[in-house]
């Protein structure tokens, strides 16, 4: 028979000893009861939950998590663990917080009043490639001379079409981002610049940045957009908790 753990959904300042109410992950196919548990003068933010059960990362078990975290975000500065935190007990949480005291608090005093918004930017075209060629002379006409002739070209010449094309998809990338970069660089406090997916992706931003500039953030992406062309497809969220400016790891039982 499982035991019965606490699934950890982020960790905020100690806090009253009242809930958020039935909204976390469920449990014997009710929605577990989310309260904080309190160690000095920070909590962690659990709710009850099987710790030799199989958490897969389906969205009825994705959507409570982030539900519990925008509702704790509405009272206090939280910092979110990442989904699938379970511990054996509230003993292990318990001593893991205060292992991890200094650390925390240094983590929520970074995060205080703040808040997370994404910006990710795409090439919104039916052919990349096909762009990129049209975009830039000296890779048309590298195609041009490989494919506009009687015999068919080599694979180290379809080989070397691709290096080239690639080295441009990266150079637009950097000279694209450093330009977004530069425009919100004097009010956000930090940027993380995570990976882009697919080939048609140009940025992939995360912004750390007060609450209170949210508005200005919107607006300020309406701007920038409006300086690239109109194949660039500028795509914002948030806010967010700030899942891209923590990295800390509890080390407990999953």
């Amino acid at each position: 028979m499982a035991l019965t753990g606490r699934y950890l959904y982020g960790l905020t300042r100690a806090i009253g000893s009242g809930d958020f109410g039935s909204i976390g992950l469920e449990q014997a196919g009710q929605p577990g009861r989310v309260y904080p548990l309190n160690a000095g003068p920070v909590a962690a933010i659990v709710s009850e939950f099987p710790s030799g059960e199989k958490l897969l990362p389906l969205r009825k078990n994705l959507d409570p998590h982030h539900r519990v975290i925008r509702e704790v975000m509405r009272a206090s500065t939280i910092i979110p663990m990442t989904f699938g935190q379970v511990a054996n007990s509230e003993t292990e949480i318990v001593m893991a917080l205060r292992e991890n005291l200094d650390d925390i608090l240094s983590a929520l005093e970074q995060l205080d009043g703040k808040i997370e918004m994404g910006l990710k930017v795409l090439w919104d075209v039916d052919n990349i490639f096909e762009y990129f060629v049209r975009e830039d002379p000296d890779l048309a006409g590298f195609r041009d001379q490989i494919f506009g002739r009687s015999r068919a070209p080599t694979q180290a010449e379809k080989v070397e079409l691709g290096h080239r094309f690639h080295d441009k998809l990266a150079i637009q990338r950097e000279r694209s981002t450093e330009r977004v970069l530069a425009a919100f660089e004097p009010w956000v406090a930090e940027v993380k610049e995570n990976p882009p997916k697919g080939e048609r992706m140009v940025m992939n931003l995360a912004f750390l940045l007060d609450r209170d500039l949210e508005k200005k953030f919107d607006e300020k992406v309406c701007e920038v957009a409006k300086l690239f062309p109109g194949e660039y497809t500028f795509d914002f969220s948030g806010p967010w908790a700030p899942f891209n400016f923590v990295e800390l790891d509890l080390q407990l039982t999953t």
